[in-house]
């Protein structure tokens, strides 16, 4: 039976929530799964939206991975043992894993991994999950020819030492970005990757599908379909029309959809849902203009309805998220408060920091997914604070 996942995302502006998917394929022979655009690469180092990071995760190991539950377990690490203060970490790899094309994984692979998401060179803008390990930032500063808090004393085995103790960083290392891929990757890389992977990559016809097939030796075993298929479909109805017609199997359901499926007793043995681990945010340029004035950030917040944007515009799916962790995860800080709706408060500020009569900004919005609505949302919040945004 095919199976619709219904992804419970999380709402806006500092907002943290949970929702995902998986699959439980209808055919043997394939999976069909839906992205609304094309991803950047399928390079990990390059890997900074949702599209690239899924197909990455398909094609590609860390040496951590997530379970559903978002809990972190080995990967390409078979284990790790970490020291008494908390600052160097020793990962012990599994042996006899290969890459798509034979060869061999190794440890060298994990440092010139991070090397070359680290390199100025890569232009690949995301590589922050490994500024915990000392010199990296240096490296990505083009400070240092090396990064100094990485070693691999022999073929199974990588020691990371970190600037301070990270409680987190082995979940870092389960990032797309920080996937392993092989020595020298070619010029064209990120459009016929290698990885060690449960799936190899196939065909990729631009704005239409991904083809992968199954690996067979993967080391976790191999997948139970023979090959897996993304197809590139923007519109929810067309995405919606193909699932219900079986050519699409996995699907992930809006928001605004999601209570009218399971209402319908039918649609509602199709759904599943599991936490999302990201959240929906406005970042603030903090370093010109008003934005610079921590009063004019604050009346941004103040003027902002998170709740009833949860509410409206997410279905209620999700949490006012009061920081970058999501709830779900270890770290998170539930004393945090979020900021209240006050629009008196939102004007009053601003009046403080000089500009009685608003102020006029920028919000740089995507086009696909919520982001529209969301956008519009907050417009609209702001507008009634006298923060006049223009949509770009």
């Amino acid at each position: 039976m095919r199976r619709l996942f219904l992804l419970v995302l999380p709402a806006v502006l500092s907002c943290g929530g949970g929702g995902g998917e998986s699959a439980a394929p209808s055919r043997k022979t394939i999976i069909d799964s839906r992205d609304t655009y094309d991803p950047r690469s399928m390079d990990p180092a390059l890997s900074t939206d949702v599209p690239t990071g899924r197909a990455v995760a398909y094609i590609f190991d860390g040496l951590t991975r997530f379970t559903p539950d978002a809990k972190v377990v080995p990967g390409l690490a078979k284990s790790w043992d970490v020291s008494a203060d908390g600052i160097t970490y020793t990962f012990h790899l599994r042996t006899g894993v290969k890459f798509h094309d034979g060869r061999p994984f190794a440890a060298k692979n994990v440092v010139a991994t991070f090397q070359r998401v680290l390199d100025p060179k890569t232009k690949g803008g995301r590589g922050w999950p490994l500024f915990p390990i000392k010199g990296a930032e240096d490296f990505a500063g083009s400070k240092a020819q090396a990064i100094s808090g990485i070693a691999a004393p022999n073929d199974t085995t990588v020691v990371i030492t970190l600037k301070e103790p990270f409680a987190i960083f082995p979940k870092l290392l389960a990032m797309p970005v920080t996937s392993i891929v092989p020595d020298n990757p070619s010029a064209d890389f990120g459009q016929k990757p290698i990885g060690t992977g449960p799936w190899k990559f196939v065909e990729w016809r631009h704005d239409d599908y991904l083809r992968f097939a199954k690996n067979p030796d993967y080391f976790d075993g191999a997948p139970k379909t023979d090959s897996l298929m993304a197809r590139i479909i923007p519109e929810m109805s067309t995405a919606t029309a193909e699932f219900e017609a079986g050519n699409v199997d996995v699907l992930t359901v809006p928001d605004e959809a999601g209570k009218s499926w399971e209402a319908d007793p039918e649609k509602k043995k199709l759904l599943n849902s599991a936490p999302a681990l990201r959240f929906w945010y406005v970042a603030i340029n903090v370093t010109r203009g008003p934005l610079s004035d921590i009063r004019v950030r604050q009346a941004l917040n103040y003027a902002t309805d998170v709740n009833t944007i949860l509410s409206v515009v997410m279905a209620g799916r999700g949490d006012v998220a009061t920081g970058v962790i999501p709830r779900i995860l270890p770290g998170f800080d539930g004393s945090r408060k979020a900021y209240p709706h006050d629009l008196a408060k939102a004007k009053q500020l601003l009046a403080a920091a000089g500009h009685p009569n608003g102020i006029d900004v920028e919000l740089w919005a995507a086009t696909t997914d919520q982001s529209p609505r969301l956008s519009q949302a907050i417009q609209a919040n702001l507008a009634e604070a006298g923060i006049r945004a223009k949509i770009v």
